[in-house]
């Protein structure tokens, strides 16, 4: 059975225990023991710990961070791709609700959305170059998620040693030399 090592997700926003706990601190802190956190208040705070995951995500790999994704649209499933860069930091970036995670050997994401479910994986290519001779291939359909895992090596080593998760990747190399 694959762990879900959960980075950050929106499904805080529905968390009410979370929710309990940060309206009695507000009270506490306040002096005012009838403050209601409104949808708003509370929304915003589960937001500051998306930029606190940033935070501890600004990081730079050796290579360049691609997103394959599995889209939902409302015409049915299609593939896509997007060339993130070096920085762990700018996978945590939707317009959507939406969360992200490892599967202890990846690093995937999820976004939903009112057409349906995008399903993202997060893997590192060698260049610029390699990335973008990946990207045309993922366009024009000439590969899938299999062969895109088979082209890239892995983000997850580069976030376990951030979060301090074990890793199980075989062929884990860091940019230090360090798996």
């Amino acid at each position: 059975m694959v762990k879900k090592q959960l980075i950050w997700t929106c499904d805080s926003l529905l968390d009410e225990d979370a929710r309990k706990v940060y309206q009695e601190n507000k009270r506490e802190c306040s002096g005012n023991a009838k403050h209601e956190v409104t949808n708003e208040e509370w929304a915003e705070e589960v937001y500051l710990w998306l930029d606190d995951e940033r935070t501890n995500l600004t990081k730079e790999v050796n290579g360049v961070i691609i997103a394959f994704a599995d889209l939902g649209l409302w015409y049915g499933r299609r593939q896509g791709y997007k060339i993130i860069g070096k920085n762990i930091a700018d996978i945590l970036r939707s317009t959507h609700d939406a969360e992200w995670f490892g599967d202890t050997y990846n690093i995937r994401g999820v976004e939903y959305h009112h057409d349906g479910t995008n399903y993202i994986l997060y893997r590192v290519a060698k260049d610029m170059e390699t990335a973008q001779r990946i990207t045309e291939k993922i366009y024009s359909g000439e590969i899938d998620e299999v062969q895109f895992r088979k082209m890239t090596r892995s983000l997850h080593p580069y976030v376990a040693e951030i979060y301090g998760w074990k890793t199980r990747c075989r062929k884990c190399v860091l940019s230090n030399g360090t798996a």
